[in-house]
This record gives structure tokens, sequence and C-alpha cells, in this order.
């Protein structure tokens, strides 16, 4: 197959995937990782939840006057939240079509079109003007980027005096060998199933990836993954309520029930995916030594 045809394959791909609400198994398989979470409805992938991107606005002094990108924003989830909950103006970018197509769903059923854009667009290219926003975040994307190419386009588009800020994982500079072998197993899964490259930094590398583009007042600030009562409240907020929330998880639970039932590919992602959320997240042994940053930094 030619990479043309297999580019108009993907394409025809996305195309069903948004427009079609039940996908036929051999559709489903056909769909990349992100693609596929995006038709499954999974609402965002960053560990703290919204919990942890209240904490990132507030960092970055985000308000209802400012004008944030979100970049690698998936179905909007994150993105219509602080729309709502702040007011700010909030543009919405990522790679994967399926994911802009729901986006822009939720920004209408939650009633914040006029606050939350979303379009297709390139972290390394991003297709707008230098000096438009007053903060560029992202969750849970950092980590799969080139940072140096990618943080360096960030500041482009922000204006002075305005901040990267990132949720992104993290794994400790010293870590005994054997628990090594295990973190570098659950990145090679993380690799596998994305088709992404995927190394955790160190803190101590986060920071020099925001000092490399010139940023000031950089603060990398490290949490362990501590899902709490609280969480899920504001999920259940970021879901406008408990009814909306039941629906969409069953529909969502009834989507992985029947695709791992009749697919013996999907069934092996989700035990991948498991294998490598045990380790950075669950096993004590092993998650002590990662976590997650809020890392912010301001441009000059």
């Amino acid at each position: 197959m030619s990479e043309s045809s297999g580019n108009q394959d993907a394409q025809t791909g996305k195309e069903v995937a948004a427009t079609k609400k039940w996908l036929s198994v051999k559709e489903a398989e056909a769909l990349g990782y992100y693609d596929f979470m995006s038709y499954l409805g999974v609402p965002y992938y960053h560990t703290g939840g919204l919990v942890s991107t209240g904490k990132l606005a507030e960092l970055c002094r985000i308000d209802s006057n400012k004008k944030v990108l979100m970049v690698g924003c998936g179905t909007g989830f994150s993105a219509c939240y602080l729309a709502r909950k702040i007011g700010c103006e909030v543009v919405g970018i990522d790679i994967a079509e399926v994911s802009i197509e729901e986006a822009k769903e939720r920004a209408r059923r939650q009633r914040v079109s006029d606050k939350a854009k979303f379009r297709v667009g390139d972290a390394y290219a991003l297709p707008f003007e230098a000096g438009t926003f007053d903060a560029v975040v992202t969750e849970s994307v950092s980590q799969f980027l080139d940072r140096k190419k990618a943080f360096k386009e960030f500041s482009r588009v922000l204006k002075p005096g305005g901040y990267i800020g990132i949720n992104e994982m993290y794994k400790e500079e010293k870590i005994p060998p054997k628990t090594a072998e295990e973190i570098a197993h659950a990145e090679e899964v993380f690799r596998e199933i994305t088709g992404l490259p995927f190394s955790l930094p160190t803190p101590e590398e986060w920071k020099k990836g925001l000092e490399e583009v010139g940023l000031k007042e950089i603060n990398v600030r490290k949490f362990r993954p501590s899902p709490s009562l609280g969480e899920i409240k504001t999920f259940i907020e970021g879901m406008e309520g408990i009814w909306n929330f039941t629906f969409h998880f069953a529909e969502l639970m009834l989507k992985i029930g029947k695709y791992s039932l009749f697919s013996r590919k999907i069934r092996y992602r989700f035990k991948r995916l498991g294998e490598g959320k045990k380790i950075l997240l669950r096993k004590k042994s092993t998650s002590k030594y990662a976590g997650y940053v809020l890392a912010t930094g301001i441009k000059e």
C-alpha cells in the first residue's frame, strides 16, 4: 500500500468515526489509539483530572479576560470546563479530526461555542500569528513531543508576559535499577499503543526545556496521583451534572464491552494500557517514582 493510499484510508476512518455513533468492529480496529479513544468518548487523559486543570489555570493567572491556547485539546473537556468556569476565551487544537469534531459538539452542548473554539492543528506549526495568546497549556501532550521544538512554537504565539503551563508526567532522576526497568517497560507500552514517542522526563528536564526557550520565573511543582472525592465532584461538574455523567459512563462502558468482546486487537490494546498504567500510577514499588508536574514559565 502506498503512503498516499494509507493516508486516504486513515482519513476515511476518521470521517466514519466522526459521523457514526456506533462503528463496526472492523471500523473501530482501523482507528489509531487517540481517534479510538475520542470515538469511545474518553473525556481526558491527563493525571489529576479537572482539579489539576483548575490549578494550572490559577498558576497561569488565567481569568475571564485571557485568551488561552490548549495544544492537544482532545475532545475539548478541559477547554469547555475553563470556558464555563472562568469565562476565558479558549482555542483548542488537536491533530486528530475525530477529537476536534467531538470538541465542537461538546462546546455546542455546553453552550460555550462563543468562548471555546476548536480546529485541527499541529503543535510544531501552530496556525496563529506571533503574540496571540495570554497562555499556552498542555495536558498529557508535551510528554509525547520534541520539547525544544514544541516549546519554541508555544513561546512564539505567546504575548510578552504570557505563560506556558504544562500538566505532564515525570519520573524521578534516581530510581533503583529493577524499578527503572519496570518504568522503562511502561514507557515502551505507551509507545506501542499510541504509536508516538514516549519517555518520561525528570522534573529537572522539564525545567530545562522551558529554560531553553527563554522563559523566566520557571516553577516545576511535583504531584502524586491521588484520586479524591473532590476530583470526582469536579468531573461530574464538568459533565454538567450527575445524569449526564451517568449516561456518558454507561455508553462508554457499553462501547468498551462490545469492542473488547468481539475484537482481539482491542482487547490487547486495553490489556497493554492497563499494564502501563498499573506500573506508573498504581503499583506501590514503581508509582512512587512517578507522578505529574504542573510547570509554568513566563515569556519576557
